[in-house]
């Protein structure tokens, strides 16, 4: 497991309180913690697309745990469980809450570019409102490295190319800049390229246009030219390679307006 890791103390207790703040507004409208943004998506979203598309019975690991938001939904599927995030202050309230429930397994400290589990160990891995805040090529190995063949797996991120009429999307961007937080944008179309030629089955990608369509579960598919968000779910393959980098500090939407 890294240590050293300087995105360890952004992470920690300071977005811990921010991110509570807002999953607890979460749904359809807009933020009083980020006045005029929409709301995060809540958790009857991920309840429903679960349930679409199902989970492998055995065990699962969540990348990206916080205080153990998603947890009921795994257990609901009579998975066991294992969690890891990045963030001491999250890991630590996800464990005070969870440690000792008889379908969790562990609960654990680790970036997810470096995951402390042996290769194909879990029947399914989830990383949700987490994949755009990692080096997302080394995670997404690691991710198929830990995974089993023929598990499922699920995640979300951001796609590099939104509307340029996107406002919400656009100051999201900026602000994140300007915070520094560690967030990357997914050329989608070249990621989902590269799976598929490693031989793993893209079983849907989901995509939602606009900033704020998550929340109201409004998606499209097949993927269009401009989307903000997606969520892919997977099927690993036989065999697990090395990426090259799909993922980048700043979208084309943004570098294509010169913004400073």
């Amino acid at each position: 497991m890294v240590t050293d890791d300087p995105r360890k103390g952004y992470w920690n207790e300071a977005y811990y309180k921010y991110w509570k703040s807002r999953v607890d507004e979460a749904g359809v409208g807009s933020s009083q913690v980020i006045k005029g943004d929409a709301n995060t998506e809540d958790d009857d979203v991920y309840r429903a697309l679960f349930s679409t598309y199902g989970f492998n019975s055995g065990r699962v690991l969540e990348v990206g745990c916080a205080w153990g938001r998603m947890f009921p939904l795994y257990l609901a599927h009579g998975l066991t469980l294992s969690a890891v995030d990045i963030s001491a202050a999250m890991v630590g309230a996800a464990s005070e809450r969870w440690a000792g429930h008889p379908d969790i397994e562990s609960i654990q400290e680790s970036p997810a570019e470096s995951l402390p589990f042996d290769d194909c160990t879990f029947d399914n891995l989830a990383c949700i409102a987490t994949f755009d805040a990692t080096f997302q090529d080394q995670a997404l190995r690691e991710f198929l490295r830990v995974t089993k063949p023929g598990a499922r797996l699920f995640f979300t991120g951001k796609n590099d190319l939104y509307h340029r009429d996107d406002q919400a999307a656009l100051d999201a961007e900026i602000g994140a800049r300007r915070k520094q937080h560690p967030n990357f944008f997914t050329d989608t179309r070249r990621m989902v390229e590269l799976l598929q030629a490693e031989g793993h089955k893209v079983d849907a990608l989901l995509c939602f246009p606009r900033r704020g369509d998550f929340a109201k579960a409004a998606y499209v598919t097949p993927p269009p030219d401009h989307f903000y968000e997606y969520m892919i779910v997977l099927t690993r393959g036989p065999v697990v390679g090395d990426f090259p980098p799909f993922a980048s500090e700043h979208s084309k939407t943004f570098l294509a307006g010169e913004h400073g």
